[in-house]
């Protein structure tokens, strides 16, 4: 997976102590739907580990199918917070980096 992020997404990002997972995970009963959120994480030996603007990006497996696209584009708007984007859709909005317990 590519991931490009905007001057703005780089911005916020550069704040991170450590290396930031971007996570999907899917809840929900009937409806089921993709939960997403950005985490301030350790890797783990599942993970890509991708390097882009000198920070370290963790996605799983699973959070890769989810997306279903080979790009991702990280944004920030201070109205908003962060956002994942494909080609083909906004997969995500509203999304903050904090801690994974916290």
């Amino acid at each position: 997976m590519r991931i490009k992020l905007t001057k703005e997404a780089v911005a916020q990002l550069q704040k991170a102590t450590r290396p930031v997972r971007i996570s999907g995970e899917l809840v929900g009963g009937c409806g089921m739907t993709i939960e997403y959120a950005l985490w301030l994480d350790e890797a783990t030996p599942q993970d890509q580990v991708i390097q882009v603007e000198e920070m370290t990006l963790l996605l799983d497996p699973e959070t890769i199918a989810y997306i279903g696209s080979e790009t991702l584009t990280i944004d920030y708007r201070p109205q908003q917070g962060f956002r994942l984007v494909t080609p083909e859709q906004i997969v995500a909005y509203g999304l903050s980096l904090k801690e994974r317990w916290g």
